[in-house]
């Protein structure tokens, strides 16, 4: 009869033992092209690489250090590889399906028996020990396991793009705010010179108020404008603690950890002109917002078969083996085995339309699951090409910019010789002054927004890009893409 048993079961198990209900998961294609829509401000010039590391190529050791430090010790990331670890526990989980289970279990009972309505052996006092291991093992005939699996690894694909997906936030989040406490750093360092300038034109106001020429007008308005230039000191310097504060807290310190290093005023580290992006297509494989919601659409398809699973029947083997004795030293032996071995089908032939509605909210769920997935790959698009776009033109604002100052610088420099020569009024100098001051700021902010910029655009491309190395001068093709801001 076992030898029958085990004989079902085994073609049961090589018939069934591959059938798993539900849709098999296939990646969704999303057709979107090779091209950016800047076409003009591209050109086949660079190849992927490890998306950690694209802030080495700002040569910054402050920086460097600081990414490092919050990739081990900011708590979103801490919260994201937790989430990383549960999943896998899940999956180890979900894998003891394919297993039987055992439990073992024992007793030890001492009974005392009345001798007026007792008989035969029940009366007085009579001990009794048993010991048993208990084993049952539910096959996976229709896939429920297979399935769980399936979502389980899934789910841990998806928390692992979310882990990769906050580092480089936390990167890019960190690299901006020092790019921002650097030109603020440097507008103060500015703000400091247009003071000593204008103390310089309040100079020759003064001069020319003792010698005659001028009213005191002339030095009260200067005076007015050094006061003015001074005032926007301590609002700069809020500007530069706040941006140590939030570079502390992403790196996992306090507010003031950072203070005393930070505080020391360095140069805007040199922007690439030509900063080189990859392919459109493949901004799929590298963000990991585009990967998670992949991901999680594969682990809603798995839960489609496991919902189906519960129309068919269950099937499990059960055995046990054991002993049961009067005295514990009596105990396995061979008098006292006991054993048993079944089977088990259970089959819900009716549930009140609960299991099709189980279906319905699975197969609802992959859905909405395929249309995040989709709404992923058209913001990860929109995002890169704002940024490409944004990124070009600020190159473009800053070297206009840059061409204004030299007029600017020029127009002040005559300005000021034709009013100390009599020949200007005191408010042209002035004013080619306020212009000269003006462009200068914007220069710096500027510079910021071309740094925080690239900043966002290598968050939107999923990471960084190099440059091929040249062979006889010329970059080689590899069939990804460079920007050429500058060069528009």
């Amino acid at each position: 009869m076992r030898c029958h048993l085990a004989a079902v079961v085994a073609m049961l198990i090589v018939g069934l033992g591959g059938c798993a209900v539900g849709p098999d998961y296939e990646a969704p294609a999303f057709e979107q092209g090779d091209s950016w829509q800047s076409e003009s401000a591209v050109n086949t010039s660079a190849t992927p690489v490890d998306a950690a590391g694209w802030w080495g190529q700002f040569n910054d050791p402050v920086l460097t250090e600081l990414i490092e430090k919050s990739a081990l010790n900011n708590r979103d990331l801490a919260v994201a590889l937790a989430n990383v670890e549960r999943a896998r526990g899940l999956r180890r989980e979900a894998g003891a399906g394919y297993l039987p289970s055992i439990d073992a279990g024992g007793s030890a009972t001492r009974s005392r028996y009345s001798r007026q309505t007792g008989f035969g052996a029940n009366t007085g006092t009579r001990n009794t020990f048993t010991g048993s291991l208990d084993a049952s093992w539910e096959l996976d005939l229709f896939g429920r396991t297979r399935r769980s699996v399936e979502a389980a690894e899934a789910q841990i694909g998806a928390s692992e793009a979310a882990h990769q997906g906050v580092m480089l936030s936390v990167a890019a989040e960190i690299a901006a705010s020092y790019f921002e406490l650097r030109g603020l750093q440097e507008q103060l360092e500015m703000n400091r010179r247009d003071i000593d300038l204008l103390k310089e034109v309040e100079a020759v106001a003064g001069a020319q108020a003792e010698l005659g020429v001028t009213s005191g007008l002339d030095l009260a308005r200067a005076q007015g404008e050094r006061g003015n230039m001074a005032a926007k000191a301590p609002n700069l310097e809020a500007q530069v603690m706040a941006r140590i504060y939030r570079i502390s807290v992403l790196t996992g310190e306090t507010p003031e950890f950072y203070e005393e290093k930070l505080k020391l005023s360095q140069p805007l580290p040199v922007a690439l002109d030509r900063v080189p992006v990859g392919l459109r297509s493949q901004i799929l494989k590298r963000r990991p917002d585009v990967r998670q919601a992949e991901r999680e659409l594969a682990a809603a398809t798995a839960a489609i078969g496991i919902a189906r699973a519960d129309l068919f029947p269950d099937f499990s083997l059960t055995g046990a083996i054991g002993s049961s004795a009067r005295l514990f030293s009596d105990l396995f032996m061979p008098g006292t085995l006991t054993s048993s071995l079944g089977a088990a089908l259970g089959w819900p032939l009716f549930a009140g339309g609960a299991i099709t509605a189980r279906i319905d909210v699975a197969e609802a769920d992959a859905k909405a699951a395929l249309a995040r997935y989709e709404q992923s790959v058209l913001l990860a698009l929109e995002d890169a090409e704002s940024a490409l776009m944004a990124y070009a033109r600020e190159w473009q604002t800053l070297k206009l910019l840059q061409a204004a100052e030299r007029s600017h610088l020029q127009a002040f420099e005559i300005a000021q010789l034709r009013y100390e020569a009599g020949e200007e009024g005191f408010m042209t100098m002035l004013d080619a002054e306020r212009m000269l001051i003006t462009t200068r700021n914007d220069i710096v902010s500027s510079e910021m927004r071309i740094l925080t910029g690239l900043t966002q655009l290598y968050k939107a491309l999923g990471g960084g890009w190099q440059l091929v190395e040249p062979v006889n001068g010329e970059p080689q093709q590899d069939g990804a893409m460079s920007q050429q801001g500058a060069d528009e």
